[in-house]
């Protein structure tokens, strides 16, 4: 803020121009004579010592208005950094809510996988389950199927002995029983 001599005498109180105004109108009244006249140089003198202190507060007053222009340039300096610092973080916020919605996007891309991996294990584990069902049928089925092949076997073979020896006892002879030690004895099943 600048400010001019006018405002600094009127703010001192002191109104130059309406003091000379009414010496003026003092001297041309034929009041003011010589005598007078040497009495108005102390009002001159304090007219000089107020000047020059209202040019002193002037030149303060200028001063201080260039410190805080140069004040005011450094805090639009530091208002200016301090604005490309935030449209930076704004960038960032920006960039990271984007990478926010990718990765939003891919958790559920990926939710909706392992659902689907989920129904799949299900259906893997149901058919595991059914194909060991149908496995122990089968191997239930098979050993019967081997029992009954190695029975009917073993009656061929005990019809061939009475066939060659018709008086021969076989009833000790079955396919429960086993020869241990030189004797028939029945069979232990682990």
């Amino acid at each position: 803020m600048y400010l001019d001599e006018a405002t600094a005498r009127e703010r001192l109180g002191f109104n130059f121009g309406a003091l000379l105004a009414q010496s003026d109108a003092l001297a041309e009244s034929g009041v003011i004579e010589a005598k007078t006249k040497k009495e108005t140089s102390p009002l001159a003198r304090s007219f000089a010592t107020r000047e020059t202190a209202l040019r002193e507060e002037l030149a303060h007053f200028r001063r201080s208005e260039e410190n805080i222009s140069k004040q005011l340039h450094a805090k639009c300096r530091e208002v200016t950094e301090l604005e490309a610092r935030v449209l930076s973080l704004q960038i960032r916020v920006f960039k990271l809510e984007e990478a926010d919605e990718v990765s939003k996007s891919t958790i559920t891309g990926l939710e909706r996988r392992s659902i689907s991996y989920e129904v799949q294990l299900g259906q893997v584990e149901a058919e595991l389950h059914q194909q060991a069902k149908r496995f122990e049928e089968a191997e239930a089925e098979l050993t019967g199927d081997v029992f009954d092949a190695y029975d009917a076997g073993f009656g061929d073979a005990l019809a061939q002995v009475v066939c060659a020896y018709p008086r021969m006892d076989i009833t000790p002879f079955t396919v429960s029983n086993c020869v241990e030690n030189g004797q028939i004895v029945p069979r232990v099943l682990p």
